[in-house]
């Protein structure tokens, strides 16, 4: 499931599954989740970056300290939750100063809205948290609200709550002399009411198609297609050679990024339409729709 610095793949697995879990959603430079990872060598640590810097630098601490209850994976949080976490299986989440993103039309962008919120709490073992650090206030509160409206968490507030241990960002805030809010979500009971939220759906297999006609690739650079109301795909760079042809991929699948290349090669008398072996994509009904779409679009 993981490499030898035990970076996960999204695209090779099916689930995690450790014992005693605990994640950081945003784990920066990776100080605080290694901290926790030395303190505690019978849990094991999931830290979740969409950066690849990050990744980089928490398999560099974790390569150079062995700490084999520690890994990673880059992919965002919701979908590491929605697709790889079983329900009940987490004992804590740890989110440490994320972007508040405090403009009222950036909303939907919080780390903790409400969705999000309702998704963690499903994978929180009972009497397991959430705590999240945060210098804005506004946040803070916009947090406990959403906790509210979920009424299943036992909410725990402090301000300047001492740890050993403090993140980057933490320590510059506490020069400038800010407050810093520390909110802890304990888990009581399951959500008293369901909340709407993004999915998408695993295939067994992906899908390879013989087609009879050319499709000029080329034609397609650039190019944006709504293949249905949440299923968007977008055309980069084109390639070819002797028989085979590709293209750079963007599709977004119900907010879910594939990015892979578009593979077609002549066989026969035939053309064989398929996604690149080059490329590692997560198998889903949206990848077989976007291929059967492609099948039949007339370029220009």
């Amino acid at each position: 499931m993981s490499s030898s610095i035990q970076e996960i793949n999204p695209r090779r697995i099916n689930k995690i599954n450790f014992d005693n879990l605990v994640v950081e959603i945003g784990f920066g430079n990776g100080v605080y989740i290694s901290h926790l990872a030395r303190l505690y060598p019978n849990k094991n640590f999931l830290g979740i970056e969409i950066s690849g810097e990050s990744i980089k630098k928490l398999s560099r601490i974790i390569k150079r300290e062995n700490l084999k209850n520690l890994y990673s994976i880059k992919l965002d949080a919701y979908w590491t939750f929605y697709l790889f976490l079983e329900d009940n299986s987490v004992y804590e989440i740890y989110i440490n100063f994320p972007d508040p993103w405090p403009k009222k039309k950036h909303q939907d962008r919080r780390l903790t809205k409400l969705e999000n919120l309702y998704l963690f709490s499903k994978k929180l073992k009972y009497n397991g948290f959430i705590q999240l650090k945060t210098d804005h206030f506004n946040f803070y509160n916009y947090t406990i609200e959403n906790a509210k409206v979920l009424n299943c968490f036992e909410i725990i507030e402090y301000k300047n709550f001492h740890e050993e241990i403090k993140t980057k960002y933490e320590e510059k805030w506490l020069k400038m002399k800010r407050s810093i809010y520390t909110l802890k979500l304990v888990k009581l009971s399951e959500p008293k009411l369901n909340i709407p939220i993004k999915t998408i759906r695993r295939s067994e297999s992906m899908s390879s198609l013989k087609i009879k006609n050319f499709i000029d690739f080329k034609k397609l650079e650039g190019k944006v297609f709504k293949i249905e109301e949440d299923l968007v795909v977008k055309f980069f760079k084109s390639f070819e050679r002797e028989d085979e042809w590709m293209i750079e991929t963007l599709l977004s699948e119900n907010g879910y990024k594939h990015y892979f290349f578009t593979y077609l090669r002549k066989k026969g008398n035939e053309y064989v339409l398929s996604i690149s072996s080059f490329s590692e994509v997560l198998k889903t009904e949206g990848i077989i729709k976007f291929i059967k779409w492609l099948s039949n679009l007339d370029t220009f």
